[in-house]
C-alpha cells in the first residue's frame, strides 16, 4: 500500500510538473494570459493539496508543511503560489499577488529554505 501512494505521488508531481511549465510558458504571453494562468494554478493546488486542499492554506506555514509530509508537494506548491501571484501582477492585483508570494516566502522558510 505504501508504494502505491509513493507511484501515486510521484506520477501526480511528475504530472503537475508539467502544469507548471505550461503555465510559465503562458505568463510569457501577458496580460491577456493572466486569467488562464490564475484559474490552472489554483486548480493545480488543489490537486497537488488533495484532501488537505481546505485546511493546508488556512494554517501556519509549518503546520501546513507539517500537513503535507513530502518536501517535493510543498516546493511544487511554492511554485504554483509564485506563477498565480505573477499572473496576479499581470492583472494588476497587487494586493494578492504580495500575499500569494508572502505564503510561499513562509512555506519556503518552514521547509527551511531561505525565500
Amino acid at each position: 500500500m505504501h508504494s502505491e501512494r509513493q507511484d501515486y505521488i510521484l506520477r501526480l508531481i511528475e504530472q503537475l510538473g508539467a502544469v507548471l511549465r505550461r503555465l510559465l510558458e503562458m505568463l510569457g504571453l501577458g496580460r491577456a494570459a493572466a486569467p488562464q494562468v490564475v484559474r490552472d494554478a489554483q486548480a493545480a493546488q488543489e490537486a497537488l493539496l488533495g484532501p488537505l486542499a481546505l485546511s493546508a492554506p488556512l494554517v501556519d506555514a509549518p503546520a501546513a508543511v507539517r500537513l503535507m509530509n513530502d518536501p517535493r508537494r510543498v516546493r511544487l506548491w511554492i511554485e504554483f503560489l509564485r506563477v498565480e501571484a505573477a499572473a496576479m501582477r499581470l492583472q494588476e492585483e497587487e494586493e494578492r499577488a504580495a500575499a500569494l508570494e508572502a505564503r510561499a516566502d513562509a512555506l519556503e522558510r518552514a521547509m527551511g529554505g531561505a525565500p
